[in-house]
């Protein structure tokens, strides 16, 4: 593979003939945060908008809340008119503080407008507090059901993105983001490490 001599310089490769092709600028922030995925999917003058499927209480996941109950929110993200990603969230509906350690525990209770996905709105009501977190990457078929919600045939492969986030200590959202490969690349800044 050639490299650049210009360290400002990047190459990435283009599919599907894979010819190198140079960037100049670095990617913008990528997967390395817990960010909501309209964040990780959108960019500069994109419109991004989420289209609400379902949203409802279901027993608990092995992962989010173990012996309670936890919210399952359901969207496809849309953006400039193409349906890029199905998401579905699952949260804790048991009691949580965002507050200072002497903050009580109380029901969480989130708005939804149709409008932001599940961490989006979590982030509007108590901040940025959450974590740490993982996410794994995965590629996969889409399959029928969720195939028709994004334009594709139940064979075409799709990146699995599963993001699972702590709150205080325990486990309390977990995410799976089907992406296919229409949405672009995804960014993991890396550095070297000291």
């Amino acid at each position: 593979m050639a490299r650049s001599t210009d360290p400002g310089r990047l190459f990435a490769f283009a599919a599907p003939d894979r010819r190198p092709v140079v960037s100049d600028p670095f990617p913008r922030t990528g997967m390395e945060r817990i960010r909501p995925f309209e964040e990780v999917l959108g960019g500069p003058g994109q419109h991004l908008e989420i289209k609400r499927l379902q949203r409802e209480r279901q027993p608990a996941s092995e992962f989010v809340a173990p012996g309670a109950d936890c919210w399952l929110w359901e969207s496809v993200l849309i953006r400039d008119g193409e349906a890029i990603a199905h998401l579905q969230e699952n949260i804790s509906a048991g009691p949580v503080s965002f507050g200072s350690g002497s903050a009580a525990a109380a029901p969480l209770e989130l708005d939804d407008d149709g409008g932001t996905t599940l961490l989006a709105a979590l982030y509007k009501r108590g901040g940025r507090v959450l974590g740490p977190g993982e996410c794994q990457v995965g590629l996969s078929q889409v399959g029928p059901s969720r195939a028709k919600l994004l334009d594709l045939r139940a064979s075409d492969p799709v990146l699995v993105l599963t993001q699972y986030v702590r709150h205080a200590n325990r486990p309390f959202y977990l995410a799976k983001c089907l992406i296919p490969d229409r949405a672009g690349h995804l960014s993991v800044m890396q550095s070297l490490q000291s």
